[in-house]
């Protein structure tokens, strides 16, 4: 079921899921889903969390550098995680001129 090799549990995907609202969203597909179908599910939801892990530090280098330089790189193109100027913005805590997060 896992291309990294770790054993995945349906409570392991649900806490290795990196927002509240897509555990929900995962738990209600499971809960929802026929039986036969489960296998299927569970194999989109481990092949999530893993290309999101596996992209996690690309994220982080963007948002570390739109915290510095205000904007992404030149050479940026969005990939398996499509992340906009705003939501790095939002993650990283500037605000705007008004004092709210700039999302």
């Amino acid at each position: 079921m896992s291309s990294s090799g770790r054993t995945w549990t349906v409570d392991g995907i649900a806490h290795a899921l990196p927002h509240s609202e897509l555990r929900a969203t995962f738990l209600r597909e499971i809960g929802f889903t026929d039986v036969r179908e489960l296998p299927g599910l569970l194999d989109r939801w481990v092949r999530f969390i893993e290309s999101f892990e596996a992209d996690r530090e690309r994220v982080e280098q963007l948002r570390t550098t739109l915290s510095g330089a205000g904007n992404l790189p030149a050479t940026y193109r969005a990939g398996l995680l499509d992340v906009t100027t705003e939501e790095l913005r939002s993650a990283a805590g500037d605000k705007d001129s008004r004092g709210r997060g700039a999302a």
